[in-house]
């Protein structure tokens, strides 16, 4: 479950990639969406002109980002990470100290 949510939200944020290349290149009425594509969004993420215009005509993409980013990352997503270990200073003892004699 953990690899669907992570692998949605991986595309989404694709997604956001590919529509912030047409926003950049994209001129109404001197390009046309065809153009984009072909020059500069199917050289960097190859894909059919089809899943260009559903991935352009995707709706509240932001909103649908925002909600795979808080699935993923809810506590049993999540790697088990171990907090730092602290050696209690009479585990070792002469051990912590033995260059403060040196000082």
């Amino acid at each position: 479950m953990e690899t669907k949510r992570k692998r949605r939200l991986n595309y989404l944020l694709y997604c956001k990639n590919v529509i912030k290349i047409v926003n950049e290149y994209y001129e109404e009425g001197f390009t046309t969406y065809a153009a984009v594509w072909r020059r500069y969004v199917n050289p960097v993420y190859p894909m059919s002109y089809q899943k260009f215009i559903n991935i352009i005509n995707m709706p509240n993409l932001d909103r649908q980002i925002a909600e795979a980013k808080a699935a993923a990352a809810t506590p049993e997503n999540r790697r088990l990470v171990y907090p730092k270990r602290k050696i209690p200073e009479d585990a070792l003892p002469g051990q912590l100290n033995l260059f403060d004699d040196e000082k």
